[in-house]
């Protein structure tokens, strides 16, 4: 009697068959048709499939998380950088004020010329300012500077030796000094000597006038003219040019000796070249009490 193939695997497994040699006899047909080749499975790995070995746990899955159930832990944002802040538009430069306007000088009426030192005397003493006309009216561009004039003051009738300075509008001619020009801008500069000197005799076909020695009867007195520190620096004023006898000679502009002078005007050493710097040809002083 022929057992199915079937039955008898069933047979081995469920432990029918008493040795595996038996087993595996039955198992193999005997007349296997030559174009089918079958693999027979051993016993053990039959096993292994049918009943797997309780130690091989099986493996358990864990479960995945809901999207909306998992947390994740966020890093703040970093706050933002603040802007750098825009460079301010530059102020407008405010507008540069107006240079006053100088100090006006009441020269005498009818005056014309385009400078003029201006000389107010009060008793020996004088302030003394250097203006310019500008328009219709004189301003003020030096001084004012305080200076001397005659110990005896100003005076509108000058005697010769009197010790007054002549009041009135006279021209600013050349210049002399015991030091060089300090650039006297009126006229031309004569350096004294020893042999210089100015006459003051009335009686004299040379009053007024400058001289030099020696006299030869020409005149009887004269004032020479190299005395420092007075006249370091001098200028001539243009009064009597007609040289009418008596009526004064030897009036100049010089350095100031801290009083009362003989007749002349007198500035401080450095006022007295700033105005010679800045006079031209034409400049004139007015002289009033």
């Amino acid at each position: 009697m022929r057992i199915p193939r079937v039955a008898l695997i069933w047979a081995c497994l469920a432990g029918l068959m008493t040795s595996a040699g038996a087993c595996q006899s039955s198992v193999t047909p005997s007349a296997a048709p030559a174009t089918t080749t079958r693999t027979t499975q051993s016993p053990s790995a039959s096993l292994a499939v049918a009943n797997p070995t309780p130690s091989a746990a099986p493996t358990t899955k864990r479960p995945t998380p809901h999207p909306s159930a998992t947390v994740t832990a966020r890093r703040p944002a970093p706050a933002p950088k603040p802007a750098a802040p825009k460079p301010a538009p530059p102020k407008p430069a405010p507008p540069k004020p107006a240079p006053p306007t100088p100090p006006g000088c009441a020269v005498p009426w009818g005056l014309t010329a385009r400078q003029v030192v201006l000389v107010d005397a009060h008793g020996s003493g004088a302030t003394i300012r250097a203006c310019e006309r500008s328009g219709s009216r004189y301003l003020q561009v030096l001084g004012p500077y305080a200076g001397h004039v005659g110990t005896k003051g100003v005076s509108w009738s000058k005697v010769e030796g009197d010790m007054h300075t002549p009041a009135g509008v006279f021209p600013l001619r050349n210049g002399f000094g015991v030091n060089r020009n300090p650039g006297l801008g009126a006229g031309s500069w004569l350096r004294v000597d020893s042999l210089d000197v100015w006459v003051d005799d009335p009686e004299s076909a040379f009053y007024n006038t400058h001289q030099r020695l020696p006299v030869d009867g020409r005149w009887d007195s004269a004032e020479r003219l190299q005395l420092s520190p007075a006249y370091n620096y001098v200028q001539v004023i243009g009064y009597n040019e007609a040289r009418t006898p008596y009526r004064g000679s030897a009036i100049f502009l010089h350095v100031d000796q801290g009083r009362g002078t003989a007749g002349c005007v007198s500035l401080p050493t450095a006022a007295l070249l700033s105005v010679m710097r800045w006079e031209r040809a034409g400049a004139v002083i007015a002289i009033t009490p």
